[in-house]
């Protein structure tokens, strides 16, 4: 798989419903190499820094193999890159063969699998419409979020090279359709298993033990 686009954003006001609120969604290409950081891309800002980048979630990918399920599900003619609020689109990425821990490097920056992406309102004000959290949610094209090993510079074009797979662990789509989506005790198993990878965020670990605490 290869980088199709480099997308980032600043942070801008839009309006929702009667307020205003902050965001960094709205992702434009940028033609040009750029440097990676420990906790973000450079030239991106994220306006909820809870929710969003730090060094778990430092740089978001989404597969450009989604696109075309999103313009039929969506009725949509187009939808340039970025517009999943993705920092790399991807020629490639399936979430059903990508596993947490798994690392990779592209350029001379080394990545690593550290979560899924769970969809939150903005996705919804990002399309105008409120239901795509849930269709996101109940598709698995939850797309990447990855931690910086290794920081440096990326360019469009640059390949992902798998250099280390995670041993005993687990894929991003079968942790996300655990947690979201699964029976309680078909699910225990995976988010066991999911805790033990040293890769893991902290924030989805601390959410992964929750479970398994409200279910021991």
């Amino acid at each position: 798989m290869h980088i199709l686009s480099i997308n980032v954003s600043k942070k801008r006001l839009v309006q929702y419903g009667t307020r205003q609120i902050e965001t960094g969604i709205f992702k434009q290409p940028v033609s040009s190499a750029v440097q990676v950081f420990n906790d973000h891309i450079e030239g991106d800002e994220q306006a909820d820094l809870k929710n969003h980048g730090g060094l778990g979630k430092a740089v978001y990918a989404y597969s450009y193999q989604h696109y075309s399920y999103w313009r039929t599900e969506l009725s949509l003619n187009e939808l340039p890159f970025g517009s999943f609020g993705e920092n790399l689109t991807l020629s490639e990425l399936d979430e059903a063969q990508i596993q947490i821990g798994d690392i990779f490097k592209v350029g001379d920056v080394i990545l690593q699998v550290s979560q899924p992406r769970v969809p939150c309102f903005k996705l919804g004000l990002k399309f105008d419409n409120a239901e795509m959290p849930r269709l996101f949610s109940k598709s698995l094209r939850t797309g990447v979020y990855f931690s910086v090993k290794q920081s440096g510079t990326i360019a469009p074009d640059d390949t992902f090279q798998l250099i280390d797979k995670a041993a005993n662990s687990v894929s991003v789509q079968s942790v996300f359709s655990a947690y979201f989506h699964m029976e309680k005790s078909a699910a225990k198993p995976i988010i066991e298993k999911a805790v033990a990878v040293e890769g893991l965020s902290e924030e989805w670990r601390a959410q992964l033990q929750k479970f398994l605490l409200r279910n021991s």
